[in-house]
């Protein structure tokens, strides 16, 4: 038998293995035997259990740093949602050129599947004398499910990635067309648009305006 190694040393999970047949001090299971070798006082080390050392793991500073960062991330994301920030946050716009003044409310922030604003309002001093010609980008409604338009386009065309939409002129000096629309279900990924009134060929005043969606 190996030095330092007797019969006393043989527990109930201790075992040892016999290199060539030797007699033992007194009897042992043969049984218990096997090819694992086990130095004297060894298993005295084990835990006793595999959780044993779970508390002084979970007391640990790298442990303990990620469940305050944890803890503050989840906060953080309750705070934005009791303040609106994961719902549908509207935006307006405003710019002049050409004689003409625009106002344009539409979702700054928004989630798939909720109805959302767009509204443009156009404004000229001493009415409109002739059609009025909105030129919208395309790319933009790829986001949107179209439910309604008000009022509706006398007539429309698309070119160069712009949609053409023109209506009568209105009584008085503000013209208002709005959409009746949501985004799209499934949508991950937000757009960027431009809305401009037309003088002839060339536009008389943009707005650009960027829509971000958010899970």
């Amino acid at each position: 038998m190996a030095p330092g190694l007797d019969a006393t040393s043989v527990g109930p999970w201790c075992y040892v293995r016999l290199p060539v047949p030797v007699q033992l001090k007194r009897p042992v299971d043969i049984h218990r035997l096997s090819p694992v070798l086990c130095q004297r006082g060894e298993m005295e080390n084990w835990p006793d259990s595999t959780l044993d050392d779970v508390g002084r793991v979970a007391r640990s500073k790298g442990v303990e740093r990620l469940r305050t960062t944890a803890a503050v991330l989840l906060v953080i994301v309750l705070v934005a949602g009791v303040l609106g920030f994961f719902g549908v946050r509207s935006s307006t716009a405003t710019a002049q050129g050409g004689g003409y003044g625009v106002d344009l409310t539409y979702p700054r922030i928004a989630r798939a599947g909720l109805d959302v604003p767009w509204t443009v309002t156009v404004h000229r001093d001493g009415g409109f004398d002739r059609e009025i010609v909105l030129a919208i980008d395309t790319s933009y409604f790829e986001i949107l499910e179209m439910r309604g338009r008000l009022p509706e386009p006398s007539s429309e065309t698309a070119g160069d990635g712009l949609a053409y939409l023109t209506f009568d002129p209105p009584p008085g000096d503000e013209f208002t067309f709005a959409l009746d629309v949501r985004i799209r279900s499934g949508r991950q990924r937000g757009e960027s648009g431009s809305v401009s009134v037309m003088d002839g060929e060339k536009s008389a005043v943009t707005i650009y305006f960027d829509t971000w969606l958010v899970p």
